[in-house]
């Protein structure tokens, strides 16, 4: 008799692990609540912007629009800097980003939403894949104020 109930759990753990046929379901895409535009800086040449606090920055023409993400959140990595941001792009902005990356090492991107810098990176080395961890030493307000900026919560 106890043998019964042995073999009833053994049953229902082996269907609750079965594999599930198919593929992995893509990351949900969602639209930005401002567009966000990417523009190198150029010292001495381009258009003038400002940060929040009143930094200048000089700017060149728009270089890409992210208007839609995967993923965008602020989390804390002590890892790397402690707090960082980290955005997921559908593929095709993967695609272009990783692109607009390969032709900026080394130089600053302007992260710039509503007319404002949010933030200006440097470009530490192509970003491939649409998976971006923006680093800098940010405060947990900080990083959560500039994820809010790229419309995440």
């Amino acid at each position: 008799m106890r043998l019964l109930p042995l073999l009833l759990l053994a049953f229902l753990l082996s269907a609750c692990s079965a594999e599930v046929p198919g593929d992995a379901t893509p990351a949900p895409v969602f639209t930005a609540g401002t567009p966000v535009e990417l523009r190198v800086v150029t010292p001495g040449g381009g258009t003038t912007l400002l940060d929040k606090q009143g930094t200048s920055y000089e700017v060149g023409p728009v270089a890409l629009v992210l208007d839609r993400f995967t993923k965008v959140g602020a989390s804390f990595r002590p890892e790397v800097t402690g707090w960082v941001v980290d955005v997921a792009l559908p593929s095709d902005l993967a695609e272009k980003f990783g692109k607009l990356t390969e032709e900026q090492v080394g130089k600053q991107v302007a992260i710039v939403a509503d007319g404002v810098v949010q933030s200006a990176p440097e470009i530490q080395q192509p970003i491939t894949g649409g998976e971006i961890q923006i680093t800098g030493k940010f405060t947990k307000d900080d990083a959560e104020a500039l994820a809010a900026a790229l419309g995440g919560n």
